[in-house]
């Protein structure tokens, strides 16, 4: 994963990466809707493969990995009529096997200080990233999309290939008919 922004704070440096967005169907209402969540990684790591890297809070170090969802306009919507400072960066999953980490790859326990710092710089780096960057919501969904077809196009090849195949089967079997009424 290569980043796309890096943003400094007193702790450490934080790199924000565009990820494929993930496309939701949900019911509002009377209507059906397909709606796209775009989604941020945010790490501490200039690339999760390579060397790990840490910010300082209170002089330990932690590593940050995690992947947030961007609430859809139409939910942000919702959000913001009952909650004017409602977060509408959605906790999806950790880009590793946690999202917060100490320097022993321990999971940090909810409620602790360093967590939540973490979790403040994470939204905060997605925040500017987002006032930085307003197109990248539809990179985002150029990014599913374009898996999406990848994914098809392998789904044509193997159908293609199993065609084949059936049909060889096929004139193999009526060959060997053919050979046994003659």
């Amino acid at each position: 994963m290569t980043h796309d922004a890096k943003y400094e704070f007193p702790e450490g440096e934080l790199y924000v990466t565009i990820l494929p967005a993930v496309t939701k169907h949900e019911r509002w209402g009377y209507q059906d809707l397909t709606l796209p969540e775009a989604r941020l990684g945010v790490s501490s790591s200039r690339d999760e493969k390579d060397e790990p890297g840490f910010v300082k809070i209170r002089g330990r170090s932690y590593r940050v990995a995690s992947r947030r969802e961007r609430a859809h306009a139409r939910r942000e919507a919702l959000l913001r009529r009952n909650d004017r400072d409602a977060s509408l960066w959605i906790y999806q999953s950790p880009l590793r096997r946690y999202e917060f980490t100490n320097d022993r790859d321990q999971e940090l326990n909810h409620g602790t200080v360093a967590r939540e710092r973490l979790k403040a710089m994470v939204s905060e780096a997605a925040d500017r990233f987002e006032a930085e960057h307003p197109g990248w919501q539809l990179i985002s969904e150029r990014l599913e999309l374009e898996a999406d077809l990848r994914n098809a196009e392998v789904g044509v090849a193997t159908a293609r290939d199993g065609l084949a195949k059936a049909e060889a089967r096929v004139a193999y079997v009526a060959a060997r008919l053919t050979a046994l009424t003659a």
